[in-house]
């Protein structure tokens, strides 16, 4: 090392980068302020939510002074190395960034179409006088930390519409205790934003479903969705637009920036081309809906992929069906996992053979029978093997579960002669894949018949939260394809309180059915955590006469990331 003194200059630019640094490391920059908990009167709430939003930019500002800071201090301390290593790079500790609040889009209720039935400004009609909406939302804490701060807004993700919790609890939490802020069975109107700020340095454990149901009218029967964090690139798959079905693409966008959005859809015959589907403005706090007969007529299985730039977005497909003057059933269909070789598709529920049979018997009834549909995006034919999980292992099919599907398009295997009872779907292909599974419940062709749109998902990990709608049964459905698993259960009772722990098997290739009630009685929800090998799962919901709905398990949970800067010189 050169033993001449530093030049002024050089010792202001050490200055500099250890102000930069020290700035970083404010509470403002790591998120660190304190979140109170309990309810909030509306003007206090919306102050908060205020706030919140400006923490959040503070948040981004400071995690890019951090970085900032961390590459400042390279350069300067690149002066005091000798020449002689030049070319080499100067290795720094990785910056850590915080994680962000929690923001979820929970859908609107379902509307009948009036009027104009195509295009992206539809109207809607009222649903009948039975027609019910309602949300559940619960948030957790950290361990020895109290719920963090929470509420439901308006789209706009500024008007208080529920506070769940302040973050201030008027004792502090008992070290390694966690508890949960509930809302239950909260009538809805209108698109919801579920927004929860950090628990310590994790992004909070949350979750929001919304439940439609219906005893009559066009709109008969039970639909069920999680509020979904925003995204910049998804797929949806299951929608149908033959005679009597209506699909409408709603795409929310919870930002301050708008977003601009462009579809891809693939139908049956292949990718569908036309115009309405590019440079689609959806404005900060808006939803647009967009009929999908109005793109692609006629399908009996669509593919959509959603792709925004400029604000993220949500997208969900409102799906109904009338055959003649019959409910043929209504779903939200969510969005799958992202297009890959392989795809896991849980609780696939199929009735018995003997009653799809007798459904599908009578004239325009033979979409109720259960298929498994997977699209193909790229160019090239997939070849795709099919594998069905059951309660012992694997159910063989009809010429062995293989066939293939064009390119750029969306093929069906029939899986009408499964046994009935509820299964996981495991889709393997030579080519990229999106998959879902499309089925029916009821046996009565005169009498109102449900829909249920399962699509594929993510492999679990830690912390999922599933929310047990009130008045609905919910079993939980589990599948571990290549090795044995087992899977964490903790109940959440609508006290807040959690339950003691429960551990359960999921054996290599098979599916493993919990019915919530099992788990613990008057709960709000249920954690889930899973050990061993991949494991993937779904929420089967079931209501009355023959409802039905499957929802796909959120993500677990998030914390914060490291980054690494490193320059060379």
């Amino acid at each position: 090392m050169s033993g001449k003194k530093e030049s002024p200059d050089r010792r202001a630019r050490k200055r500099a980068a250890g102000d930069a640094a020290a700035e970083a490391g404010s509470p403002v920059a790591a998120g660190a302020e304190p979140s109170k908990s309990g309810p909030l009167p509306a003007g206090r709430a919306e102050v908060r939510v205020r706030r919140q939003r400006r923490r959040r930019q503070a948040v981004t500002a400071g995690s890019a002074v951090l970085i900032l800071a961390a590459a400042t201090a390279v350069v300067a301390g690149s002066e005091a190395v000798e020449s002689g290593n030049a070319g080499r790079s100067v290795e720094i500790a990785a910056a850590d960034v915080p994680a962000g609040p929690l923001t979820a889009v929970c859908p609107e209720p379902l509307r009948l179409l009036s009027g104009a039935v195509a295009g992206t400004d539809p109207q809607f009609s009222p649903v009948s006088e039975s027609a019910t909406t309602s949300l559940s939302a619960v948030v957790l804490s950290g361990a020895g930390n109290p719920v963090p701060a929470s509420s439901l807004l308006k789209a706009d993700g500024m008007s208080v519409l529920k506070a769940i919790a302040d973050g201030a609890p008027k004792e502090q939490p008992l070290a390694g205790v966690r508890s949960a802020g509930v809302l239950a069975n909260e009538n809805v109107t209108e698109a919801t934003v579920l927004s929860a700020e950090p628990s310590g340095t994790l992004q909070a454990t949350a979750n929001a479903v919304v439940g439609f149901s219906a005893e009559d009218g066009d709109l008969a029967g039970l639909a069920a969705a999680n509020c979904q964090a925003p995204g910049n690139d998804m797929w949806i798959l299951g929608a149908r637009t033959t005679v009597g079905a209506t699909a409408v693409l709603r795409l929310t966008n919870p930002s301050e920036s708008a977003a601009t959005v462009d579809l891809e859809l693939y139908g049956s015959k292949g990718r569908v081309e036309g115009t309405g589907t590019r440079g689609i403005l959806v404005p900060p706090g808006a939803t647009k809906a967009i009929v999908l007969a109005g793109l692609a007529a006629n399908d009996p299985g669509l593919a959509v992929r959603v792709r925004s730039s400029g604000g993220p977005v949500t997208a969900m497909v409102q799906q109904s069906l009338l055959r003649g003057l019959t409910p043929g059933g209504v779903e939200l269909i969510q969005p799958s996992a992202a297009a890959s070789p392989q795809q896991v598709i849980s609780g696939v529920r199929i009735q018995s053979p003997a009653a799809t049979k007798a459904l599908t018997a009578k004239r325009g009834y033979e979409s109720a029978a259960p298929v498994l549909q997977v699209a193909v995006p790229g160019s090239t034919n997939g070849v795709v093997s099919v594998r069905i999980l059951g309660k012992d292992g694997d159910v063989s099919l009809p010429g062995g579960g293989v066939f293939t599907v064009p390119a750029g398009s969306v093929g069906q295997l029939p899986l009408d002669s499964l046994p009935e009872g509820t299964y996981s779907v495991e889709v393997t292909a030579d080519v990229s894949v999106v998959a879902g599974t499309v089925s029916s419940r009821g046996s009565k062709p005169d009498a109102p018949v449900d829909l249920a749109v399962a699509p594929s998902g993510e492999r679990l990990g830690n912390e999922h939260l599933a929310v047990l709608p009130a008045d609905i049964t919910s079993v939980l459905s589990f599948a571990a394809p290549a090795g044995a698993a087992e899977v964490r259960l903790t109940g959440v009772a609508r006290d807040g309180s959690l339950t003691e722990e429960q551990i359960v098997s999921v054996p290599e290739g098979s599916t493993v059915t919990i019915p919530a009630q099992s788990v613990g009685s008057g709960l709000a929800a249920v954690l889930i955590s899973t050990t061993g090998e991949p494991v993937y799962g779904a929420q089967v919901l079931t209501g009355k006469d023959d409802g039905v709905s499957v929802l796909p398990l959120p993500k677990g949970n998030i914390g914060g990331t490291s980054v690494p800067v490193s320059l060379g010189y």
